[in-house]
């Protein structure tokens, strides 16, 4: 069985990062970007039912983040390492970040103190 994820960024995924979705999904992953922008959490939850993937990898304000798990989906997140010298993955606006790993975010939580 091909799996399917959908890819919700506006940076395509890096060889590294297929790579490693095909270690822990089989070698049958199919990758699909979105890069569209969203309105939010339900836009996001629309178009990855519509498109029928099985998984998602998304980067989003943690506020979008959090209603989507909070609608039954618990996407994949790809942890980046800024780095200052030697190798990277990714430069972004000239921040350059080496790709870890792939979490899969099941809740999120923001913990407060007021400022007086």
């Amino acid at each position: 069985m091909i799996m399917k994820i959908m890819w919700f960024s506006r940076h395509e995924p890096i060889p590294k990062q297929i790579a490693e979705l095909k270690r822990l999904f089989g070698k049958d992953v199919n990758v699909i970007q979105d890069p569209n922008p969203f309105s939010g959490a339900d836009d996001v939850v629309r178009r990855f039912r519509e498109s029928g993937a099985d998984e998602m990898v998304i980067v989003a304000p943690l506020t979008v983040i959090d209603q989507i798990t909070k609608r039954g989906i618990q996407p994949l997140y790809a942890e980046m390492r800024l780095v200052e010298e030697g190798p990277y993955d990714v430069d972004v606006n000239g921040r350059k970040f080496v790709f870890e790993r792939f979490t899969r975010i099941k809740r999120v939580i923001v913990e407060k103190e007021e400022l007086e």
